[in-house]
């Protein structure tokens, strides 16, 4: 092997290539085969001959026994390169494999081999277990037909696959993705792309996606219903939102509002889903990020309007933030039911006078919740004549929910104590201010601080200009406050629902807030640290298409009994990878062997409830003559 310097033009620019090249015989005489392109060789020319034959030692698994002194930039492109030969051979020899897919295939039949043991070597491991499983869901779900009715080259399929797997599997930037998915997966493999991902084109995709995101959602959604026959009849509905790292100067999504994850100091993005009972999405928006849950709702109720069930068959499903008087009435007014909770801090003791309290048990068999329903004319009965003319109201107590809720409140009513105390005898001593101005002040941030200064009456005496001393007593609003602590109410217009019915149903709540969850910490929805608003926006659509995706595979796990989240089934699989063997032979031979780690346990027992196979890829052996100036002769024993 040796390596040549070329000359090329392109546009009437020239630029400098340099060659791998081999001597070959053929009919016609001597002539050089070009093995591999190597760009624009960073290195001198008195070490390419050193190069060439590093480069060969690798391909022919001799370099352990190489008296070559190379430095560490020939060894770094010594194996890359040869990397890049051997893979291309091999997909080379797949590719011919799979042409003689109709007959049977060398490859099966045995083929033995006399091997020295000590030359065999492991390399190129690439992850292939959460990428398969996702690539597999992805075929059941007709995603590369969904792609192509919408006018998506195979390509850009490849590339949106490459995406929506990246987010599944390794949540991280476009950069970070194409490296990910060039060094160290084997997505490309199994999608039977042989081409390099590049993170440009990854952006570009991503935009692409985005900007058919209604006939992507609404491919999905279908597919879903169709293969987990789903009645779509509990709409669940709820925000959330995700910060940026930067300052985001320009955007009209990126801005500052209240933050789920207490980020105040990043701007921020929100995102609206809609899921059913089962946690399937079914429509996503993006958001401003001070937008208000209130504002988003009514335009959400006309995409409601449009799937599977009639509007009366619908329950809609929000929490108090959403459950506005006004959104009630939008809910009755399109004919849907609806079950919230309560705005309302206080209610007459006398609604629940003539309701039997009942206890229901929770699916971990251990919390229990109480239950008191009262009835009461509905509010909007002159504004929807014929419709449902009563309201039930629905008095739940969790006693771990009261638990929970008294070690916060009691801890903040602590702090606050402790700090009105500290302010109190500070006024005692010379150099601490004693303006009066001064002490109101500091009462005013410790009541910001630790938000339970309503339960208190405090009074500070004052001489003039300056405080003299402070007193303070918990109030009624105390004992009140701690007396509901552990309740809330629901209020629903489903009059043929008993009492843990309705609970039940509140309680799928929990699966939209676990689809949040889901997004945010396993698959990358935070944070975001995109500067182009397309990009911005991209992002965190494939991550929601990741969830179309991932969603299906934990509930078909779910129904075999393996409740995993989707960071411990990645984590399972992890350990299931391809790699590429290589070894000598007596013959002076060296053979590649690229194929799968046998899955342990956990990763059959996974397979096997997904119902796919273990082995996803075929072996393929690629056997190469060892040169005649280089070969190692293994002695006989």
């Amino acid at each position: 092997m040796f390596i040549r310097r070329k000359i090329k033009t392109l546009k009437g620019q020239s630029y400098e290539q340099h060659q791998l090249l081999k001597s070959i015989r053929t009919p016609a005489g001597p002539r050089q085969e070009v093995l591999l392109n190597l760009g624009a060789l960073e290195l001198p020319k008195d070490q390419w001959k050193a190069l060439a034959n590093a480069i060969e030692e690798r391909i022919n698994n001799q370099s352990e026994l190489s008296f070559l002194d190379c430095t560490e930039e020939v060894d770094r492109y010594a194996d890359h390169f040869a990397q890049m030969i051997v893979s291309k051979a091999i997909n080379q020899q797949r590719s011919s494999d799979e042409a003689e897919s109709g007959q049977e295939s060398e490859q099966r039949k045995p083929n033995y081999q006399t091997v020295d043991v000590n030359s065999v070597r492991t390399s190129e491991s690439r992850s292939l277990g959460a990428e398969y499983i996702v690539l597999e869901q992805m075929k059941a779900y007709g995603f590369d037909e969904i792609l192509s009715n919408i006018g998506f080259s195979s390509k850009q399929i490849d590339y949106a696959k490459h995406l929506i797997v990246g987010r599944a599997v390794h949540p991280s930037s476009e950069r970070e993705l194409a490296r990910w998915i060039n060094e160290n997966s084997a997505v490309k493999e199994l999608i039977r792309s042989d081409e390099r991902v590049y993170d440009n084109a990854l952006h570009r995709s991503a935009a692409l996606l985005f900007e058919h995101r209604k006939e992507l959602e609404q491919g999905l959604r279908n597919k879903a219903n169709d293969i987990f026959s789903l009645d779509e009849k509990i709409i669940l509905y709820d925000l959330t939102n995700t910060y940026f790292e930067g300052r985001k100067t320009g955007s009209t999504i990126a801005q500052f509002g209240r933050s789920k994850e207490k980020r105040d100091d990043c701007k921020l993005a929100t995102l609206a889903l809609v899921v059913d009972a089962e946690g399937f999405p079914k429509e996503s928006r993006i958001l401003e990020g001070n937008i208000s849950e209130v504002e988003t709702f009514a335009e959400m109720l006309e995409s409601v309007k449009q799937l599977g069930e009639s509007s009366a068959k619908k329950t809609i499903v929000i929490d108090a933030g959403i459950a506005t008087e006004e959104n009630i009435a939008l809910i009755k007014k399109e004919g849907m039911h609806y079950v919230a909770i309560s705005r309302k801090q206080s209610y007459d003791p006398s609604l629940w006078d003539q309701s039997e309290e009942k206890t229901v048990l929770l699916k971990d068999g251990k919390t229990e919740l109480s239950l008191k329903m009262g009835i009461a004319p509905s509010p909007f009965d002159a504004e929807s004549p014929g419709r449902d003319e009563s309201e039930a109201f629905l008095l739940c107590h969790s006693p771990l929910k009261e638990k929970k809720e008294r070690q916060i409140v009691e801890r903040r009513i602590k702090k606050f104590e402790e700090g009105l105390d500290r302010i109190a005898q500070g006024l005692k001593k010379a150099k601490s201010p004693k303006l009066y101005s001064k002490t109101m002040e500091r009462i005013g941030r410790l009541k910001e601080k630790h938000p339970v200064g309503s339960c208190f009456n405090i009074e500070v005496k004052r001489s003039g200009d300056h405080a003299q001393e402070i007193t303070y007593q918990q109030n009624a609003q105390a004992a009140a406050k701690l007396q509901k602590l552990g309740q809330y109410v629901i209020r629903t217009n489903r009059m043929d629902l008993n009492e843990s019915d309705i609970s039940g149903i509140h309680r799928n709540l929990t699966t939209i807030e676990s689809s949040f969850r889901s997004m945010k910490s396993d698959l990358g929805l935070r944070p975001n640290f995109h500067k182009n608003e397309d990009a911005t926006i991209a992002h965190i659509f494939i991550t929601v298409l990741a969830y179309h995706i991932v969603r299906p595979i934990l509930t078909r796990l779910a129904q075999a009994q393996i409740n995993h989240t989707w960071t411990t089934v990645r984590n399972l699989l992890a350990s299931h990878d391809r790699v590429v063997t290589v070894f000598n032979t007596e013959d002076g031979h060296c053979v590649h062997v690229k194929n799968t780690t046998t899955p342990n346990l956990s990763q059959k027992t996974i397979y096997n409830a997904l119902r796919i196979n273990h082995d996803p890829l075929k072996n393929i052996s690629l056997k190469k003559r060892i040169s005649s100036t280089r070969r190692i002769v293994v002695p006989k024993t």
